[in-house]
C-alpha cells in the first residue's frame, strides 16, 4: 500500500487538496447565495440574483486560489521557490492560470444554470437539494480541477 501511495502521491494529494479547496470554495459560494436569499431577500428566481452569483463566484475564486496555492506548493508538488521573490512570482503565475480557469468556471456555472433552467429542471433532494446551482458547481469543479492540475504541474511548480 505504501509503494502504491508513493507512486501516486502527487495525484492522491492533489485530489485530496482539490477536495479541500473545492469544499472551501463551494462553502464560500453557497454561504453568499444563502446570505443574499435569506438575509438580503433576493430570490434565485430574480434576475438580480445573477449579480449575487457573480460576486459569489469572485469571492469563491479568491478563497480557492489562496488555499490551493499554499497546499499545492507545500504538499502536492513539493516544489517551487524558497525566497519571497520566488514565491511571489509563483503566486503571480498561479493566479494568472487561475484567472483563465475562473473564466472557464464562470462560463460553466452560468451555462449549466441556464441550460437546466431552459430544460425546466426540477430540483430534487437526496441528502442535499440538487439545485441548478449545485449541479453547475459540480460540473465546473470537475473540469476546473483537471485544468488547474495541468497548469500547476507544467507551468507553475515545474521541477527545476
Amino acid at each position: 500500500m505504501k509503494k502504491l501511495f508513493e507512486k501516486y502521491r502527487e495525484i492522491i494529494t492533489y485530489i485530496f487538496f482539490g477536495v479541500v479547496t473545492t469544499a472551501v470554495s463551494m462553502g464560500v459560494y453557497f454561504a453568499i447565495l444563502l446570505f443574499a436569499e435569506h438575509i438580503g431577500g433576493i430570490l434565485p428566481t430574480e434576475s438580480r440574483f445573477n449579480v449575487v452569483r457573480l460576486v459569489a463566484q469572485i469571492v469563491q475564486w479568491i478563497a480557492g486560489v489562496l488555499v490551493a496555492f499554499f497546499t499545492n506548493k507545500k504538499w502536492v508538488f513539493n516544489a517551487g521557490g524558497t525566497t519571497k521573490k520566488e514565491t511571489a512570482k509563483e503566486l503571480f503565475n498561479f493566479s494568472v492560470g487561475r484567472v483563465g480557469t475562473l473564466g472557464l468556471d464562470t462560463a460553466l456555472t452560468f451555462g449549466t444554470v441556464w441550460l437546466l433552467d431552459a430544460l425546466n429542471y426540477v430540483p430534487f433532494k437526496f441528502i442535499l437539494t440538487f439545485t441548478a446551482d449545485l449541479w453547475s458547481k459540480i460540473v465546473a469543479s470537475v473540469v476546473v480541477i483537471i485544468a488547474n492540475y495541468v497548469i500547476s504541474k507544467f507551468f507553475v511548480f515545474k521541477k527545476k
